[in-house]
């Protein structure tokens, strides 16, 4: 009798969401004898993601991303596409690009060793192209964190003028290094994005005077003088930004002072740069105070006209209504503006305000919402009107419960009592922003002013400026202990 013949192996499956999820975690994880044995079984190492929130991703953009060089090397020796780029998601990124967005510091995962260096150092050398931007426009260079990468890509031929309606030497303006490395690898100063906006606008409304200084050195007298799509010229994005020597120079430069620029300035509490900008009017004066000036404005316009009577009684009526609004003076803690949290306090504003106490607080079922969760809404006392804060278009949206209806969001869980509610409402005062937010500077001015380290917000948990650092302290030893002085904890 004749034998049977040998029955045929059966395929492996390598296309069904399960045997592809198994892949592309062992990938991501870095399991490289794991990815050795499936590729062993039948998986690619161009395989495409066919499942779940990065469809189209492929093995080696999962690998840059997390900076695994081994496995990197692994699938490039495996034949993996260098400038594959995922057509299938709305990203239409690469592999190199994923691998300059996400760099960082090198460590340690529970798989294998992080070096974005060498990541990027074995997707260039094989070939990867650093000029292929993503769907919007976005190129590597555009989306590098660091001076290092910028400096590799350069190094590999990255063009810092190819196609892109997002030119990397306007995202890095805000950083003098970065401006550095890129005009000398040739970037066109007087560049701009889709919306007009130029490099030296963005350095001058984020304040680097460094990166101000290179870009008018190269820069012809028109380019200066540009303007974006809604005619706010480099001067405008100054008077936003606040830092009075940006100021001068561009007024050094022949940029108009204008009422627009004063009000910005302005309203963002940068009463030096806005008497530089009034004083270079011509003739010097003053914005008009109509009433559909915004109130921060009008409260600081009339602080710079030396009317400090009518200042003080324009702030409390904003205080009066803000009903849950950050005040002036929140907003200048927030910002770190020192010169504006002086000037208020000059006035003798409320240093220990916060927003008044709830008549009640309760959960609010809002199917409507992504979540589907209810949302916490306050009832607070008049001059609110007694009526529910629900979100607006220019207020902050409510924190969203994570608890089940009847617990209130900020309450702390059992065992988590020091706990501090979320950003968005304002719930505290001054003082505990300017704790969160390490600001020891204007803390020292508030406290001198009268705030009071140990007042309790009205809203669970009751949380104290006390209560915000010991809850989160800061990481440098000198700085806690002076923290601690400050406010009356003891000995650190």
């Amino acid at each position: 009798m004749a034998a049977h013949p040998a029955k045929a192996e059966p395929a492996r499956d390598t296309t069904s969401a399960q045997a592809q999820i198994a892949f592309f975690d062992a990938v991501e994880r870095g399991r490289l004898r794991e990815v050795e044995a499936f590729l062993a079984q039948g998986f690619g190492a161009n395989d495409v993601q066919d499942y779940g929130f990065n469809v189209g991703d492929s093995p080696l953009m999962k690998a840059a991303q997390q900076g695994n060089a081994q496995m990197v090397k692994f699938l490039l020796r495996r034949h993996a596409d260098v400038n594959y780029r995922n057509a299938n998601a709305n990203d239409g990124e690469t592999a190199l690009l994923r691998a300059a967005k996400f760099a960082g510091p090198g460590g340690i995962s529970d798989t294998h060793a992080i070096d974005f260096r060498q990541t990027l150092a074995l997707l260039l050398k094989a070939g990867a192209n650093p000029d292929t931007p993503d769907r919007n426009g976005g190129l590597p260079l555009f989306f590098a964190p660091t001076t290092w990468v910028i400096q590799a890509l350069l190094a590999a031929g990255a063009d810092p003028n190819a196609a892109s309606s997002n030119p990397p030497l306007i995202e890095h303006a805000h950083d003098p290094a970065r401006v550095r490395l890129l005009l000398a690898a040739g970037a066109r100063p007087d560049v701009r994005d889709a919306q007009g906006a130029s490099a030296l606008a963005v350095a001058a409304e984020k304040g680097s005077l460094e990166s101000v200084r290179q870009l008018l050195a190269v820069m012809s007298s028109d380019a200066v003088r540009g303007a974006d799509a809604d005619g706010h010229n480099a001067l405008d994005a100054a008077a936003r930004g606040g830092d009075a020597g940006i100021v001068r120079l561009l007024l050094a430069q022949g940029l108009p002072a204008t009422e627009r620029a004063v009000r910005a300035a302005a309203t963002q509490g940068h009463l030096q740069a806005a008497r530089l900008l009034q004083r270079a009017m011509d003739p010097p004066q003053w914005p008009s105070l109509e009433a559909g000036a915004p109130a921060e404005a009008r409260v600081y316009l009339l602080i710079l006209q030396k009317r400090p009577q009518e200042a003080l009684a324009a702030y409390r009526a904003l205080e009066t209504v803000a009903c849950g609004r950050m005040t002036p003076l929140a907003s200048a803690v927030d910002a770190g503006n020192v010169e504006a949290v002086r000037a208020l306090l000059a006035l003798g504003v409320d240093v220990n305000h916060q927003t008044p106490a709830p008549l009640r607080s309760e959960l609010v079922p809002q199917p409507q919402t992504s979540s589907g969760l209810p949302r916490l809404v306050h009832v607070l006392p008049p001059p609110c009107n007694d009526a529910s804060l629900a979100p607006q278009a220019a207020l902050p949206t409510l924190p969203q419960a994570t608890q089940p209806v009847g617990r209130l969001p900020f309450a702390p869980a059992p065992g988590t009592e020091s706990a501090l509610p979320p950003a968005g409402f304002w719930t505290d005062n001054a003082l505990m922003r300017a704790v969160a937010r390490n600001h020891l500077e204007i803390a020292r001015l508030l406290v001198a002013a009268g705030a009071n380290p140990a007042l309790q917000s009205h809203y669970p948990p009751h949380a104290s400026a006390q209560a915000w650092l010991q809850a989160r302290p800061p990481s440098h030893g000198a700085s806690l202990a002076a923290w601690k002085k400050l406010l009356k904890l003891g000995r650190p």
